[in-house]
C-alpha cells in the first residue's frame, strides 16, 4: 500500500480489503468490484475506498470511506482525528437510516439531520455543499448489489465532474 493508505487508515477497512484470497489489496479490491463497478481509470487507492463502501454492510465504515474519498478529490475537508466516538456516529447515522425509512420527511428535514451529523465524522459543515452530503450518506443505506453499487458509482461520477483536473477519468459502468 501506499502512503494513502496510512493517511485514510480510518476509511480502510481491513475486514473488506482482506476478504478475499487475492494477494494484493488492489486484486481484492478489484475482485470486490467484479460486475459492478468498473474499477478502469480509478486510482488504485479510490478503488480500495469504493471497495469498502461496496462491500461493507457497515454504515460507519461506508460513510468513512465516502468522505476519504470525497477528501481525497478536494470535495470537502475530513478530519479522522476529529471524529466522535464511534458508538456516538453510529447512533447518528442509525437515525439517519431512520428518517429515510420514514415516508412523508420533508427533504429540509433530512438535509438538517445530515448537518448535525457531519461534524461528528469530523467534517466542517459550512464548507460542504449539501447535495454532495447527501449522495454520501446515500452510498451508507442497506440495499442489494445493484442499489448499493448504482449510488456508488453515481458519487464517483459527482466527485469526478466536480474536478476533472483532480481525478481519473472512470469509463464505463459495469453494468
Amino acid at each position: 500500500m501506499t502512503d494513502y493508505a496510512e493517511k485514510y487508515a480510518e476509511a480502510l477497512d481491513p475486514g473488506v480489503l482482506q476478504r478475499f484470497t487475492r494477494s494484493t489489496v488492489t486484486e481484492n479490491a478489484e475482485t470486490a468490484l467484479a460486475g459492478w463497478i468498473s474499477p478502469k481509470g480509478l486510482p488504485e487507492h479510490h478503488m480500495w475506498l469504493a471497495a469498502v463502501m461496496f462491500r461493507s454492510y457497515n454504515g460507519d465504515s461506508t460513510l468513512k470511506a465516502a468522505l476519504a474519498l470525497a477528501d481525497d478529490t478536494g470535495r470537502l475537508a475530513w478530519s479522522p482525528d476529529a471524529m466522535s466516538e464511534r458508538s456516538t456516529r453510529v447512533q447518528a447515522l442509525a437515525s439517519y437510516r431512520a428518517l429515510t425509512d420514514e415516508v412523508g420527511h420533508p427533504v429540509e428535514e433530512h438535509n438538517r439531520l445530515i448537518r448535525a451529523v457531519l461534524p461528528l465524522y469530523g467534517v466542517d459543515t459550512d464548507a460542504v455543499d449539501i447535495d454532495l452530503a447527501r449522495a454520501l450518506f446515500e452510498t451508507t443505506l442497506p440495499g442489494d448489489e445493484y442499489g448499493r453499487s448504482s449510488r456508488i458509482r453515481q458519487l464517483l461520477r459527482r466527485l469526478r465532474s466536480a474536478d476533472a483536473a483532480s481525478i481519473a477519468p472512470l469509463g464505463g459502468d459495469a453494468r
